[in-house]
């Protein structure tokens, strides 16, 4: 049969599109499925989509775009279809009511299933679906998320639905018992999610991982004062945040002003999100609602115990308490940090729990769920045409010849695994060439002498001229977070860490002789103080002094001296090195509106200075990901207390200048001193 998914938008990333996409693929091993995106808003999707899936976009807005129809004259006129107290409403206009009509009354829409993915498309649905098709309706939120305004608008077109479907049982209640549907069916089917790509967690190491969007009703700001707490008795933790939103400056404010700048990132919105579970030793969620909860079941099918809030409706149907992770209550801080810090000081119940959680969590993969709507489908009326799915042409991208997983190993190498093996496949990386076996396996040694820089990854396929980008679904990153433990004193620092970019695998390498990487970076009362560990063949001697040089046509130094922390033996122990300087000290010497300055360690007086920073974790580019608070200062300026008398009497304000900590492209440290907004 042909089915139809109707959604908002398949080019974002998100819950419902990540979901659409799951059910999308399962089904599309058995039947012909489209995905009709009203809007297009980028060149590609951000998930990667299933060849055998048709993806059919309706609207195009995206900004560079010749075809640009923002200002098409249907677009500036109010939708007449779409319900008007739908949060997405003054997005919707005569342009998507038409162009959704048109869809399906056209020659290709002869759909036997039509699913629409939220409230205002399946009003969509109910419109336009074709009068021989089933009409299905999706619940991505709950009954209680909707305004009464809403609800009222959805009572006319959810009765004219097959089947009204939500992603918990208790919201199918409170739908039946609330807003009773004669005609139509109103059930419970949960989302689902496949198996992870990479291997699961361990539940090893020291990092909590969250994932969603960066929205009021996740409460990462309850998170964040829980994981405070956590902070101040378990000091050697992180929490990492994963995705976007409206939220994120109030969290930053919020990270800042706890003081958990060093300890507490956010990550920016990840895919596949998968290998960012993996990374963690367990997972947490602290929404003050669900639908559902699909990164509860992400980061239970990447083995890892969850500590989730008990909100309507979702987590109490996926996680069982004390069996695979913790129910705690909404916004209650201490309820929290206090499961958190229960997994964090037992081992062996977070393996026991991260085993649970990959077990009981197998009942969401995607067999199990289409198999429920497919029976649904066959409920309704929908008859198998027996149409095939369609199958990707020989030679075409969708035959995989160049897409490839990669994991970087705890040693230090990186192992890459094309999805289709090819007899004499080559991959190239830099200068260094190596060969694929005949599992499609290609393993870059550790210590391999890649030079310090960025390399792509490429591969040859035997009978193909030239080299082609190696495609890549997923990079398992866990190995290089463990850089810091294989160095050895007296060898070369060498860290290799793999990433995506533009959906091609690439290689950051960094090569030093000897290293100062840094490590906490406190910000308090207007001083700074900085961790750093020398790593390499450093000889250490004396007291070593951190350096701060400016840029540009007037170049200084500024020292300060630091101090080593002592083992027990009474010998210096260059690991940990500490330097304290006051913000004051640059400002004073302020040269230029922006002022630049690197900064240098000196660990012996005969040593040439070596560069501040930190790449032996598995962060390719710390800027944005591990900012610290700014200091704001006066500005000092010649003749202070004359052009202070000037400015009382003429009522200006004081000139101030803000100082910042912060990473560099290269991940080193670099201090700008600039003219900042006068108070």
């Amino acid at each position: 049969m042909k089915v139809s998914f109707l959604i908002h938008t398949i080019y974002g990333i998100g819950g419902t599109i990540r979901t659409t996409l799951n059910l999308a693929e399962e089904l599309a091993g058995r039947h012909e499925v489209e995905i009709v995106s009203v809007f297009r808003h980028r060149d590609e999707p951000l998930f990667a989509i299933d060849p055998r899936i048709t993806v059919v976009p309706l609207v195009d807005t995206r900004p560079s775009s010749p075809a640009n129809e923002k200002k098409h004259e249907l677009h500036l006129r109010p939708a007449e279809h779409f319900p008007r107290n739908e949060a997405r409403y003054a997005e919707y206009s005569l342009l998507t009511d038409e162009r959704v009509r048109a869809h399906y009354a056209g020659a290709g829409s002869d759909a036997d299933v039509v699913i629409g993915t939220r409230p205002g498309l399946v009003a969509y649905v109910a419109a336009f679906a074709p009068a021989s098709a089933v009409r299905i309706g999706q619940e991505h939120m709950t009954h209680n998320h909707h305004k009464p305004e809403l609800r009222t608008e959805m009572a006319g077109f959810l009765k004219e639905l097959d089947a009204f479907v939500t992603v918990s049982e208790g919201d199918a209640a409170s739908w039946r018992e609330r807003m009773p549907l004669p005609g139509t069916r109103v059930l419970a089917i949960p989302n689902s999610v496949p198996e992870p790509v990479v291997t699961p967690s361990d539940t090893s190491g020291t990092t909590i991982v969250a994932a969603g969007r960066l929205a009021s009703e996740k409460q990462y700001h309850v998170l964040i004062e829980a994981f405070g707490k956590v902070a101040v008795q378990r000091p050697g933790w992180t929490l990492r945040i994963c995705g976007w939103g409206n939220q994120k400056d109030r969290l930053r404010r919020k990270i800042d002003q706890l003081g958990l700048y060093n300890s507490v990132h956010l990550m920016g919105p990840r895919s596949p999100i998968e290998p960012e579970w993996v990374k963690g030793a367990l997972a947490v969620s602290t929404s003050r609602h669900e639908s559902f909860g699909m990164t509860l079941v992400e980061a239970m099918r990447c083995g890892l115990p969850v500590v989730s809030t008990d909100c309507d409706y979702g987590p109490r149907e996926i996680i069982q308490d004390g069996e695979d992770g913790f129910l705690v209550p909404v916004g209650d801080v201490d309820a929290i940090a206090a499961a958190l810090i229960r997994l964090i000081d037992d081992p062996g119940l977070r393996r026991r729990m991260g085993a649970a959680a990959r077990a009981n969590a197998r009942r969401f993969a995607p067999g199990p769920v289409a198999k429920q709507y497919e029976e649904l489908f066959g409920e309704l009326g929908a008859a198998p045409t027996h149409r095939a799915a369609p199958h990707p042409e020989p030679g075409s991208a969708a035959g995989r010849d160049a897409v490839a997983d990669c994991v970087a190993a705890a040693d230090g190498s990186l192992t890459v695994s094309l999805l289709t093996p090819r007899e004499g496949a080559r991959l190239f990386v830099g200068e260094h060439v190596f060969p694929f076996d005949a599992r499609g396996t290609a393993t870059v040694p550790a210590g391999t002498a890649l030079p310090e820089g960025v390399w792509p990854a490429q591969i040859g396929l035997p009978g193909a001229e030239g080299r082609v980008p190696l495609t890549t679904r997923a990079v398992d990153q866990r190995g290089a977070m463990r850089a810091a433990e294989r160095q050895r004193a007296g060898e070369t620092v060498r860290q290799v860490v793999p990433y995506v970019k533009g959906g091609a695998l690439h290689v950051r390498c960094w090569v030093r002789r000897v290293h100062a990487e840094a490590g906490d970076v406190r910000i308090e009362d207007g001083t700074i103080t900085l961790a750093a560990r020398l790593h390499g063949t450093a000889e250490p001697d004396g007291e070593p002094v951190l350096l701060l040089r400016r840029r540009g046509k007037a170049p200084l130094e500024l020292a300060f001296p630091g101090t080593c922390t002592e083992t027990a033996d009474g010998s210096p122990a260059v690991a940990g090195l500490r330097f304290a300087f006051s913000c004051t000290a640059p400002a004073a010497r302020q040269q230029d509106p922006h002022d630049v300055w690197d900064l240098w360690l000196r660990y012996a007086p005969d040593a040439e200075p070596v560069r501040v920073g930190r790449f032996l974790d598995d962060v390719v580019e710390k800027g944005s990901l591990f900012p610290h608070p700014p200091v704001e200062l006066r500005k000092r300026q010649p003749g202070g207390l004359a052009r202070a008398v000037v400015r009382k009497l003429t009522g200006r304000p004081q000139e101030r200048v803000v100082i910042k900590v912060f990473y560099s492209a290269a991940n080193e440290l670099v201090l700008n001193v600039v003219d900042g907004p006068a108070a």
